[in-house]
């Protein structure tokens, strides 16, 4: 069945129809059978692989996460997304990287270097931000703003944005809710 969800996905992907209604609920149930996730939302256009082959690569989404339109996620390394979890349009997060030092000059002909990514619950990752391989845990309720390129973890309810992307804030909530 995975099999004819991948093939399925491949075939749709390109093809605006599939933002009508009742073809977006096809196009979530294929991506959950998929990926074992029952409560993922995929919009338009969305890429989740690996780039490179790694036998312990994983992509796991645990509860409601909702992913816009035109993101790429590398699960090369392997990657977990927790509930309440929203990453918006043209994130693109990358789990994989060539080593540059002590190798060879040729970037093709050095190895590849995987690395896990955490996203905990109630995380919120702007449009176009970028998060780099060297991140390893989103912390639970944090923002990643828009645009921004996150290189370094970023701790829970704090508020990244810039190119590096640094804390600029923490997150002020009630805590009744």
């Amino acid at each position: 069945m995975k099999i004819i969800c991948k093939i399925l996905i491949i075939l749709i992907k390109p093809f605006p129809v599939f933002s009508v209604k009742g073809l977006r609920q096809f196009r979530n149930f294929l991506y959950r059978t998929l990926y074992d996730s029952k409560g993922m939302n995929v919009a338009d256009r969305v890429t989740i692989s690996t780039a490179h082959y790694n036998p312990k690569s994983y992509f796991r989404s645990y509860g409601q996460v909702n992913i816009g339109s035109d993101v790429y996620i590398d699960f090369s390394g392997g990657v977990e997304i927790y509930e309440r979890t929203a990453i918006s349009e043209s994130v693109k997060i990358f789990t994989h990287n060539h080593t540059i030092h002590d190798e060879s000059k040729d970037w093709m002909s050095n190895p590849v270097k995987f690395k896990p990514l955490r996203i905990e619950r109630y995380v919120w990752i702007g449009a176009n931000a970028l998060i780099m391989p060297s991140v390893e845990i989103i912390g639970e309720g944090a923002i990643i703003a828009a645009g921004a390129v996150l290189t370094k973890d970023a701790e829970p309810y704090g508020i990244y944005g810039g190119n590096p992307a640094k804390k600029i804030a923490e997150r002020r909530l009630n805590e009744n809710n």
